[in-house]
């Protein structure tokens, strides 16, 4: 045995599930430390080599290290396999019938059993939900199919390279401060939160995407991880932090320059400035560009004042606005009676009292269907000055002499570039809805493999309910959707993470994608799951009432998921003109002989009628029938446009007559988006996870296809044969995933203490 098991011996194993379970389960004080080396003093059936060892792992400054931990779960797995029934034991009785399985007789005297127990109870550990995070890492609990893959290598896969960080929040987020308690009054909800939200300011979470010279961490990929885990908990925390960290934050940092950076930075990422993002209106909603409220340069004073034009015109929906000092407004700039668009200035609305300055007023939202710890408040201005110096001018200037300018001339594209810095706020918001969906299906799944109901006869045990093929039709689709979306929103984060401006315009277009993907796809999941608990899912108690009110929200804010859509078709034709643009003749060579092959592929008999399991379970197959429904729909609306354009047609009701068919465009595009995230991951994958990984993506695909079987059917892709063949390949991968299913959802690794549902727990 290499080093780490050396000194792992029968006596030392009757001792090492609870160290297993203390290290997982709580990060250890000093004071514990030292209570927990003198019990292992007075273990009197250890030798003095076993204390030593045990010992050597007592130390805070020195945890465990992973390669120990496997170690561990190796050695405790190799004598677990020897007890034939496990029945929901204590931790101490797993440590005992582990022992006396290993030497016969290591852990039979009742001095023993004091001993272990007192450990247990010094490590605070003498609990049941302590003693379900070892029985559901052996995969023994309750019977259940032990998975054909390592959870904590899929575990790993999901987690990339922010596993680390990842793996911090879920420790944090344990702590009895986040604990999910049903809060009614919104203003003791709405107090909670924001102790949360500096709470986790207070560990330096918040200044991850900052730069290092104002006390942040420059590590952008680690704040998306960080909204991401917050998913997983109190979602109303999730947006206060991102409102305040990333909406405001991030218009300060990426819409502002150096003397803004060096003024507010370091204290807005502190909690010390409280603030906002006042963009969207009551009357203007996702049409930023028409926002009404005016930012008026005034030469005299040299000061901006900015102004709400009607009661219509404030700014509606604002999170935070009822906690902060401070908003980012956006406005229309007006510098010498000429409007520049839309652009940011920093207002600030309350004094050091917490009192409205002059000029402001702000009104409380009220109760939601959801996130009612989030102080979602209205705002109106009525012509409040600030100094020049507070506009967010990085793409936009107004100089001493009160002249305006700007590195983008073009007012259009300097709109969407200052939009475009703010992205990242989608790419969050998309994973936080899939952390959703991945925590309903923890529930749904954990619940559907104990409860029981209805049987062939009164002589054998009733069936579970996850057994039965209907309910593994709700749930297991579900959750290879759950790891598609989640790899898709993992290299959009890379790409943003790592863009130095070239693809931007991919990166908004992606973006405005999957945040609508994921988010329509959680909140169906969630609903899904919450009626495949029947009563108990309507139980305030097992969570599905928070998770669906709070993620409800997600289809409509950042963008509204329909007209983000649109955004998408638009991109993708853009790019499909720019080729024409940059390749000339060559790309229309391209695009002839695309459509002549996909014509020959559509007549080609045996291709529509092939019914062979390992074609149609095939990548190439998959990916092929998937990007086909994309670039036809692409040729079919770029005609149609053209075709309406050629007749004179206004290009306002161009858009118009084809927004169902750009709609459509945009989520065959997306699909294609996703599926290749996932056979990059296919390909990529251990080998050990590899049959895994690549089951889920058949199924994935397979589930992509079948929903649109009548378009395939209509546009002669394929014939009715091949879609019934398609239907039962679908199902007999269904079937293979069903031993693997708490495999599947324990790789989300959420802390037991958000789960919390007591129906999985």
């Amino acid at each position: 045995m290499n080093d780490s098991t050396t000194a792992i011996n029968e006596r030392v194993l009757s001792v090492l599930p609870l160290f297993y379970v203390g290290w997982s389960d709580s990060v250890l004080s000093p004071t514990e430390m030292k209570a927990i080396q003198e019990v292992i003093n007075e273990m009197d059936f250890l030798t003095a080599e076993d204390k030593a060892y045990l010992r050597k792992w007592t130390d805070p400054k020195n945890p465990p290290p992973p390669e120990i931990f496997k170690a561990w779960m190796r050695e405790i797995k190799s004598c677990a396999a020897c007890i034939h029934h496990i029945d929901k034991p204590s931790l101490v009785d797993f440590c005992m019938k582990i022992g006396h399985a290993g030497v016969g007789s290591a852990g039979a005297s009742p001095a023993t059993r004091a001993a272990l127990s007192k450990l247990e109870s010094e490590l605070g550990i003498d609990n049941p939900l302590s003693r379900d995070i070892l029985l559901s890492q052996l995969g023994v609990e309750d019977g259940e199919d032990t998975p054909s893959f390592d959870v904590s290598a899929l575990k790993s896969l999901l987690d990339g390279a922010q596993e680390e960080t990842k793996d911090r929040l879920r420790q944090l987020l344990r702590d009895p401060l986040f604990a999910l308690d049903h809060i009614a009054d919104k203003e003791v909800y709405r107090a909670r939160t924001l102790k949360q939200v500096k709470a986790l300011a207070d560990q330096g979470v918040s200044a991850y995407s900052f730069p290092k010279k104002y006390g942040g961490g420059e590590r952008g990929g680690d704040h998306i991880a960080v909204f991401e885990m917050l998913g997983y908990s109190d979602l109303s925390l999730s947006i206060k932090f991102g409102v305040q960290f990333g909406l405001f934050g991030g218009a300060v940092y990426l819409l502002g320059t150096e003397h803004h950076h060096r003024l507010y930075l370091e204290a807005m990422h502190k909690s010390q400035l409280l603030g906002c993002f006042a963009m969207t209106e009551t009357g203007h909603g996702s049409n930023v560009k028409g926002l009404k409220t005016t930012a008026t340069y005034d030469p005299a004073s040299d000061e901006i004042i900015v102004h709400t034009p009607t009661e219509y015109d404030g700014k509606e929906y604002i999170g935070n606005a009822l906690h902060s000092e401070m908003a980012a407004v956006f406005a229309q700039l007006i510098v010498d009676g000429e409007s520049h668009g839309v652009h940011a200035i920093l207002v600030p609305l309350r004094d050091a009292g917490g009192e409205l300055l002059p000029g402001v007023r702000v009104e409380d939202c009220g109760y939601k269907i959801g996130l009612n710890g989030v102080d979602n408040g209205r705002i109106w201005f009525d012509q409040v000055r600030v100094p020049r110096t507070n506009l967010l001018n990085k793409y936009g200037d107004i100089d001493a002499q009160g002249k305006y300018s700007s590195p983008i001339e073009n007012a259009s594209k300097r709109f969407f570039t200052m939009l475009g810095a703010l992205v990242v706020g989608r790419i969050c918001v998309g994973l936080a809805s899939i952390s959703g969906a991945k925590k309903a299906l923890t529930i749904a799944t954990r619940y559907a493999l104990k409860r029981r109901q209805f049987g062939p006869s009164d002589e054998v045990p009733e069936t579970r309910i996850m057994d039965y093929p209907t309910h593994m039709e709700r749930i297991i689709p579900a959750i290879a959707k759950c790891y598609a979306y989640d790899f898709a929103l993992h290299d959009l984060a890379d790409l943003q993470v790592n863009d130095d401006g070239t693809e931007t315009r991919k990166i908004e277009t992606l973006a405005a994608g999957l945040k609508s993907k994921a988010t329509w796809h959680a909140t169906e999941t969630i609903q899904t799951c919450r009626e495949a608990c029947g009563g108990k899912g309507y139980l305030a108690e097992n969570q599905f009432a928070a998770i669906k009110g709070d993620t409800d929200i997600f289809t409509t804010f950042e963008g509204d998921n329909t007209v983000l859509m649109q955004l998408v078709a638009k991109g993708v034709l853009t790019e499909f003109k720019q080729s024409f643009h940059d390749d000339g003749s060559l790309a229309v060579v391209k695009f002839l002989l695309r459509k002549a092959n996909y014509k020959v592929s559509e007549y080609n008999f045996v291709n529509k009628r092939n019914t062979d399991y390992k074609h149609i379970s095939s990548i190439a197959f998959i990916e092929e029938a998937i990007k086909y429904r994309y670039e036809k729909s692409l040729i079919k609306l770029s005609e149609r446009m053209r075709k309406y354009l050629g007749r004179k047609m206004d290009p306002y009701q161009a858009f118009l007559k084809t927004q169902l068919h750009m709609v459509d465009l945009a989520d065959a595009y997306m699909d294609t988006v996703v599926i290749s995230s996932f056979i990059k991951r296919v390909h990529n994958a251990p080998a050990d996870l590899k049959p895994i990984v690549q089951r889920l993506f058949t199924l994935y695909g397979l589930d992509i296809i079948q929903e649109n079987k009548g378009w395939y059917l209509e546009n002669d892709y394929m014939e009715g044969v091949k879609t019934k063949a398609i239907r039962k390949v679908r199902s007999k991968v269904l079937y293979d995933l069903r031993p693997d299913i708490r495999g599947l959802v324990d790789a989300f690794a959420i802390p037991e203490e958000l789960i919390a549902a007591p129906i999985a727990l």
